[in-house]
């Protein structure tokens, strides 16, 4: 606004200092012009014709004039305002008219054009401009501020926001000027950021699973081989008494043909305590790396079958059998031991004159044993190493505890999905089989449900 004042205030003085002085000149240029005229006119006249020719000439530009014709004069106009003024001055002419043979004169009183008048009406005017100025300085400030400068400041304003990574806003695109471009430039830069920090966000918690995991991993491996150094101290420990006992011959141990058998017992449980720790060692290290084959599954149940068949006939339970054909892709090696496992655990948890059946389709390998029911809050603990639901530990009520962790492992590295559920008195195990040729997928690790 003030800008815009000054130069409008610096246009009317140099307006006011040049107009009048060409005025001036251009209006005495105009009067000697015009007399120029009215003598190459006059020339041809009468006398008569030419008096009245000056005297319309006088009249129309405001002038004085008189005729000289040897002793005789004539004056037309005011010539006594006109000869009093300060700046009038004379212009004479020679004439000879046709109907006089003598020269006449005329003598035309002029007044001279000067600056003053003007001056004084742009001086008079100054007040009534500077406030025309100002008013359309402050509309025109007013209007810049609306089309320019409120726009501006709101991109700022979002720029501002953009750099506290807040996108929750949108700019006006309405405009079709460099404004608008740069309101839909920030627009797209935001989704462009949104979609950005979207992903990072998604990348940085899927790292945060992932890290979870590897935490958890790392965790369940230390308290395997925590548990694993437990459950290996306790028969070294009975070892390590039977045998000083033996060689101190303390009570009973004087008989060493019949403590030794015994003790026998006792190296070969923690013989097959660490054949299992070696073998899921073996498994996490390894994997399935390069024992990828096609696995006959009901030929692994049927193998199982045939060496679980006299502890069940020991027992008086009853195995009822619906065994189709089906494949998966994986280690037979492995998957033998993960189906000996789970029908173990069902004959040997199973009481006397019980139920076990067995049903292999192409989908799902189910084995259900009768008699027996698991606590809710049991299940989901399973699957830990060397967990028991039988506290006492006792060899002759159930293994090491680490059946279920071999047979989890081995699932998982398969990628086939298993569940154990407990309903009424039978508890039921479930392997969900994946054709051979069918990729698993990485997200069907594990299905438990309890």
């Amino acid at each position: 606004m003030s800008m815009l004042a000054a130069c409008s205030l610096l246009l009317y003085g140099i307006v006011m200092w040049i107009i009048p002085r060409q005025y001036t000149t251009l209006s005495n240029r105009r009067i000697h012009e015009s007399i120029d005229r009215l003598a190459s006119e006059l020339a041809h006249m009468d006398s008569q014709t030419a008096k009245n020719s000056i005297r319309d000439f006088c009249m129309q530009n405001h002038l004085a004039a008189v005729l000289i014709t040897g002793e005789d004069s004539e004056s037309f106009g005011d010539i006594n305002r006109i000869s009093g003024a300060e700046n009038s001055f004379t212009v004479s002419i020679a004439l000879q008219f046709a109907n006089h043979e003598a020269s006449s004169f005329l003598n035309i009183l002029c007044i001279a054009s000067t600056a003053e008048e003007l001056n004084h009406t742009f001086l008079q005017l100054l007040p009534f401009v500077f406030a025309a100025i100002l008013l359309v300085s402050a509309v025109s400030a007013w209007l810049c501020s609306r089309v320019m400068v409120r726009p501006v400041l709101k991109l700022c304003s979002v720029a501002k926001r953009m750099a506290q990574l807040d996108m929750t806003w949108q700019c006006d695109v309405s405009r079709s000027d460099e404004l608008g471009i740069l309101a839909a430039s920030l627009n797209t830069l935001s989704q462009r950021l949104t979609q950005a920090m979207e992903e990072l966000e998604s990348a940085n918690g899927q790292l945060r699973l992932e890290i979870a995991a590897v935490n958890a991993a790392e965790k369940q491996r230390r308290d395997f081989f925590a548990a694993a150094s437990h459950e290996l101290k306790t028969p070294v420990t009975i070892l390590k008494g039977q045998i000083e006992s033996m060689l101190l011959e303390i009570g009973k141990y004087k008989d060493v043909k019949r403590i030794l058998p015994e003790t026998l017992r006792e190296v070969e449980n923690m013989e097959q305590l660490v054949r299992e720790i070696l073998s899921i060692s073996r498994l996490e290290i390894n994997g399935l790396a390069g024992q990828e084959e096609q696995v006959a599954v009901h030929e692994c149940l049927r193998a199982a079958l045939e060496s679980l068949l006299p502890l069940a006939q020991e027992k008086n339970i009853e195995i009822r059998q619906d065994i189709a054909e089906a494949w998966i892709s994986g280690s037979t090696a492995l998957f033998r031991k993960a189906v000996h496992n789970i029908l173990s655990n069902a004959v040997r948890h199973s009481p006397a004159n019980s139920t076990v059946s067995i049903r292999l389709s192409e989908e799902a390998l189910t084995v259900q044993n009768t008699g027996v029911t698991l606590p809710e809050e049991e299940i989901p603990r399973l699957f830990l190493p060397f967990y028991r639901i039988e506290k006492s530990r006792s060899k002759r009520t159930g293994g090491s505890g680490l059946g279920l962790y071999l047979v989890k492992t081995i699932l998982e590295l398969h990628r086939l999905p298993f569940a154990i559920t407990s309903c009424d008195d039978s508890v039921t195990f479930t392997v969900k089989l994946l054709p051979c040729g069918q990729p698993g997928h990485p997200e069907n690790g594990s299905e438990r449900e309890g």
